[in-house]
Formats: structure tokens, C-alpha cells, sequence
């Protein structure tokens, strides 16, 4: 399983490099106006989202739509291996800075929150909701672990060609509500 996972993953990466610069400038904006167009969460409520990461899809424009729209938008911190991330609340003044990993971060004085919806990365996925992450586990353990305390939405967002036709999955890997790309929305049926 971890070696299917392992080569998913390099391909994955791939595919994601090869997304041309401006297609990608664009896929960020029209993120945003999907997101609005299929989904309208409570007023106030927590989104926590991802600052892009390598080729990662640039969720900035959603963010400041949100940030701008009255909720309260969040950045994932990874806390420490096989723990749930916490959340920090963002705004589009808040400075961030590289972590451990090498990605942007909030600062430790950002007020830790608890996230309502999760727009979450990942190399690859399918129609069934599954993802496939970096390896980590971090997603996967935040999601069963927030889940029993209350209800979470987390989207699963990506390019359109990071579609697969199955992601290996084992029992500790958590099915994603939806998906959002640069082209669709799309609501996975449990």
C-alpha cells in the first residue's frame, strides 16, 4: 500500500507541475467564484484554509473573499507527527512565516480557533472523496479527531487533473466531503 502511495505521490507531483503559471494565476480566481456559487456557510462561521505549498492550487483569492465576506478564516499549523493541526485565525494583514516544512504560517500569537468548514490540499483525489496527501497523516488524524467533537465540511481543493481513478486508501484515511477545482464542484455521497 505505501509503495502504490509513494508513486501516486511522485506522479501527483508531476501532474501539478505541469499547470501552466497563467492557468494557475486563474484557477485561484475561479476557486473563489465556485465556491460561492455552490456553497453560502453560516455567517461568522470558521473556515480554515491553505497557504499554497510548492505547485499547490492558490486558494489566496478565496481566502481574502472570505476574509472580506465577515468569516473568520484560519491557517493550519502542524503541532507535532501523528497530532491533529491546529488553526489559526488569519487576515489578510497578518504576517506569515516559513515553519518547519518550509511552508507560510501564522506566528504563535494568532488566536488558535476551531474550524467549521476545512479547504484542504492534496496531490491527488478521486470521486469517491478520497485524497492523497503528502504522507503526513495530518489532515486524515485532524478529521477523525474534530469530527467527534462537532460537525466539520472539509472540501478537498485541486487542480481537475489531479483526478484519479481510485486513491489507495486504508481504514485511517478520511473521506472528504467535496471537492473543489478550478472548474467544478463536487458533492461526494456517503
Amino acid at each position: 500500500m505505501q509503495d502504490l502511495k509513494r508513486n501516486l505521490r511522485l506522479a501527483a507531483e508531476e501532474t501539478r507541475k505541469q499547470v501552466s503559471k497563467k492557468a494557475a494565476k486563474e484557477a485561484g480566481f475561479l476557486l473563489s467564484q465556485l465556491f460561492f456559487s455552490r456553497w453560502s456557510p453560516e455567517p461568522g462561521c470558521v473556515i480554515s484554509g491553505f497557504w499554497p505549498f510548492r505547485s499547490e492550487i492558490d486558494l489566496k483569492p478565496l481566502l481574502h473573499a472570505l476574509h472580506g465576506k465577515g468569516y473568520i478564516v484560519a491557517l493550519p499549523e502542524v503541532v507535532a507527527a501523528r497530532k491533529p493541526l491546529l488553526f489559526r485565525h488569519w487576515t489578510p494583514v497578518t504576517p506569515l512565516k516559513k515553519d518547519f516544512y518550509g511552508v507560510l504560517a501564522l506566528p504563535k500569537t494568532a488566536t488558535p480557533v476551531k474550524p467549521d468548514w476545512l479547504l484542504v490540499p492534496l496531490l491527488a483525489f478521486d470521486m469517491e472523496g478520497y485524497r492523497l496527501g503528502y504522507g503526513g497523516g495530518y489532515y486524515d488524524v485532524t478529521l477523525s479527531q474534530v469530527s467527534i467533537d462537532k460537525q466539520i465540511y472539509s472540501i478537498g481543493v485541486a487542480y481537475d487533473q489531479q483526478e484519479v481513478d481510485r486513491v489507495p486508501r486504508e481504514k485511517k484515511d478520511y473521506q472528504l466531503d467535496a471537492i473543489l477545482t478550478e472548474t467544478r464542484t463536487i458533492t461526494i455521497e456517503a
